[in-house]
């Protein structure tokens, strides 16, 4: 599946989320809690817009606004939906082949997943495991 250097690199690479070198080091990166700069970077790199996320994740356009004006970091609840994010989008882009078909597939609505959209299940543990899961199956070849 996706690699560490290619998630790094998604969040705004080594200057905002460090050199973690295995998923393990996103737990300390998570903790301490992200620069709010890897928002925008998110959004850049996943070309999905600010108001989409704002709508199916729970996080505050105020929060993220106040963090950026204070160059502050994120909790750690909204750098792990912020991280979850990622990396859905980094593995599909490795499962599907691109971004486009990445995108297209986190905002449509799958069977698979009970007909939600995959996006909006990354607000919890077992939706984000669910939503892997499928990008898993669909890597094998099983019809998902």
């Amino acid at each position: 599946m996706e690699n560490i250097r290619t998630l790094t690199k998604f969040m705004g690479g080594k200057s905002v989320v460090g050199s973690p070198r295995s998923e393990h080091d996103f737990i300390k990166i998570i903790r301490l809690g992200l620069p709010s700069t890897a928002f925008k970077c998110v959004v850049n790199a996943s070309e999905i817009s600010e108001d989409v996320i704002y709508d199916c994740l729970p996080i505050a356009k105020r929060t993220v606004a106040r963090c950026i004006e204070k160059s502050s970091r994120f909790k750690p609840a909204t750098s792990e939906l912020l991280y979850r994010l990622s990396r859905v989008l980094v593995t599909a882009q490795d499962v599907l082949g691109d971004k486009d078909h990445a995108k297209q597939w986190l905002l449509s609505q799958n069977t698979a997943l009970g007909g939600q959209r995959p996006i909006e299940l990354l607000d919890t543990g077992i939706g984000f495991e669910d939503v892997m899961d499928v990008l898993r199956r669909i890597e094998y070849g099983v019809y998902s």
